[in-house]
């Protein structure tokens, strides 16, 4: 069943990750298929079988789960004491996803950076489709800058995210920028969704099937966020659009080198340097879309690890 595994998939831990859960599905799960369907059949197990769930609290992580009004909240701190709050946004192409979701990432990122995460379940399309997400996640981080009931420290705010949460993040650090946000110390993207799908890009052709994300799984993902497809593109929707970046936050950002997005990541990451932005910028070759929520393989681990002292630096 490991000959199902894309071939440019060369982590050992990751490609045996992907073989077992190919062996168990016949496949290798994807999001979104490649097959036509019921959107709404599709949608529905999306959100009724999730790939990876909460964990129990443990002697590192210690989880706090409060609320923002209807915005359902879940603060990561480590126990042995933490500098700054990113506000997270989960992934799952902004149709499925919750607090769980991205449990395990979380609390791997909190104990890399030495940051509280506050993880937000923000709406998902395609019920409240875009701009919904991104309002909530700004309500996020204005909670966080009203110090979140003594929780967070209001000074010492960044933003965060994976996949299509990575763009959620990036869109609202460039809130951030205008001024119609507070006030972030860095935006932290992971794997992010930086741009509408382009077909054209070298990344999208080369990954178009046996991958966790596809090009045809993003189309499909970003039909759902933003429907109506005969009005422009929002910037905020696709923040690799926004013609300056000058005063943009620090940024950290994480490509995977098989996956879609990484050329757009690489792109957003070289625009960012240009304008002056300090920028550590990862990719992580040989692992797909969705590896760093992937459990029991190095490559997450080692990527976090990478790219804390940015953050850290970032709080300091």
């Amino acid at each position: 069943m490991s000959d199902t595994v894309h071939p440019a998939i060369t982590d050992p831990d990751v490609r045996a990750h992907l073989a077992r859960l190919a062996a168990r599905a016949g496949t290798i799960p994807s999001g979104a298929t490649d097959a036509e369907g019921d959107d709404a059949a599709r949608i529905a197990e999306l959100r009724a079988n999730p790939s990876w769930v909460r964990l129990p609290d443990d002697d590192v992580i210690e989880s706090i789960d409060t609320a923002d009004g209807d915005i359902a909240l879940r603060l990561y701190r480590p126990r042995a004491g933490h500098r700054g709050t990113l506000v997270f946004a989960h992934g799952g192409g902004w149709v499925a996803g919750d607090l769980d979701n991205n449990d395990a990432l979380c609390r791997a990122l909190a104990a890399a950076t030495g940051a509280q995460v506050l993880s937000v379940d923000y709406r998902l399309a395609p019920e409240h489709p875009f701009p919904a997400g991104l309002d909530d996640l700004d309500r996020a981080l204005r909670f966080a800058a009203d110090g979140a009931g003594g929780l967070v420290d209001p000074t010492l705010l960044g933003v965060a995210g994976h996949s299509a949460g990575g763009n959620l993040a990036a869109a609202l650090a460039l809130r951030s920028r205008e001024g119609r946000a507070p006030g972030i110390r860095v935006q932290v993207l992971l794997c992010p969704v930086l741009d509408a799908p382009d077909p054209g890009r070298p990344s999208y052709r080369a990954h178009t099937e046996n991958l966790p994300l596809t090009a045809k799984g993003m189309q499909w993902y970003w039909g759902l966020y933003l429907p109506d497809a005969t009005v422009p593109v929002p910037v905020e929707a696709a923040p690799l659009r926004v013609p300056g970046l000058a005063g943009s936050a620090p940024a950290v950002i994480v490509a995977a080198g098989v996956d879609p997005l990484s050329d757009e990541a690489e792109e957003y990451a070289g625009r960012l340097a240009a304008s002056g932005t300090p920028v550590e910028f990862v990719r992580r070759e040989g692992v797909p879309h969705l590896f760093l929520v992937f459990p029991s393989t190095p490559a997450r681990d080692e990527v976090l690890a990478a790219v804390a002292p940015a953050v850290r630096a970032a709080f300091a």
